[in-house]
């Protein structure tokens, strides 16, 4: 069973609920929070059938802002439908969760109901972004935006596990974030964050800039959240910017030959999905105990079905 935030995100409950009709079309059992008459109402009117597809609804009235902040409102909201679903997580009626809501406040409810791993003191949030070979998993993706060294040093020790356990890497390639590739450059953060990565038992590699990361010179990069929230929105932007720049240049450049069109749409397509397909299907948030998906707050409706069977998936790999 996975528990899906019913409110969260800028487009909930519309979008997270055809997202959750798509998942359950696919198998996955799951329990919605949120107010429960307002998710029947919406349920019904996406399909009639609804509860015929293995969907449940946990009641919570509360609802927690995009612009609240964090721990007070989890402090504040003990019912609403983003501590509800974490809370299902914890008393083992699902085996994961996924919001889209508030990341914050995720985070904040995932270490107060959920607790922390032992030595690690900041749960970081880890995605998997495109390369021309494969994927890197990213971390910290927003969860801390001021970060000290040996928060970067843990992160590195949860982003190498999370890499042997989905890209079945033995040893991963470490590197930090930086905006130089040379050895010493970087902000002190950086600098300090090298040296206790040179000294550690991981194969680290030193640093790397955004291009290092598309050639796939890493496995597994790490960086403070407020710099990897920058990188991932920046590569968001950048796959957006060049396929409407591409759809422009081809729309204004006359008659298209026979076939042409349907290879320019199927480049265009690539080109989203190359960045969206990992991107919007859900992060980790690692660090804590269970199995928590940070959705992106600009999901729509097929991101939300990707996120909750990742979540589903991961759930079935640990049984």
């Amino acid at each position: 069973m996975i528990a899906v935030d019913g409110m969260g995100g800028d487009f909930a409950p519309n979008a997270v609920l055809r997202g959750v009709i798509k998942a359950a079309e696919q198998g996955v059992p799951i329990v919605l929070t949120g107010p429960e008459k307002k998710l029947i109402r919406y349920l019904s009117d996406f399909c009639e059938e609804w509860e015929s597809l293995g969907i449940t609804i946990c009641d919570a009235p509360d609802v927690i802002s995009m612009i609240e902040e964090p721990v007070l409102a989890v402090r504040k909201k003990p019912k609403s439908s983003l501590v509800t679903a974490v809370s299902l997580v914890a008393s083992g009626k699902a085996q994961a969760v996924v919001s889209a809501g508030n990341s914050g406040a995720l985070m904040a409810a995932s270490l107060f109901i959920l607790g922390r791993k032992d030595g690690i003191e900041r749960p970081a949030i880890a995605g998997l972004l495109p390369t021309l070979k494969g994927r890197v998993i990213v971390l910290d993706l927003g969860a801390n935006v001021d970060c000290k060294p040996h928060y970067l040093a843990q992160f590195a020790q949860m982003g190498v596990e999370y890499a042997q356990e989905i890209l079945s890497l033995p040893s991963p390639r470490v590197a930090l974030l930086s905006n130089g590739a040379e050895r010493g450059k970087g902000s002190m953060l950086v600098k300090r964050a090298s040296h206790l990565l040179e000294d550690s038992p991981y194969n680290f590699v030193g640093n790397v800039e955004p291009i290092d990361i598309i050639n796939h010179c890493a496995d597994v990069v790490v960086c403070d959240g407020f710099s990897g929230n920058v990188l991932l929105k920046t590569m968001e932007a950048s796959a957006h910017m060049v396929k409407n720049i591409v759809a422009h240049e081809f729309s204004s450049g006359g008659v298209l030959r026979d076939g042409e069109h349907a290879r320019i749409e199927k480049a265009l397509l690539a080109i989203d999905e190359k960045v969206g397909e990992d991107s919007h299907a859900g992060a980790r948030l690692l660090g804590v105990h269970g199995i928590v998906l940070v959705g992106h707050g600009s999901a729509n409706a097929d991101a939300i079905a990707r996120s909750i069977i990742k979540a589903h998936e991961i759930a079935q790999a640990r049984k």
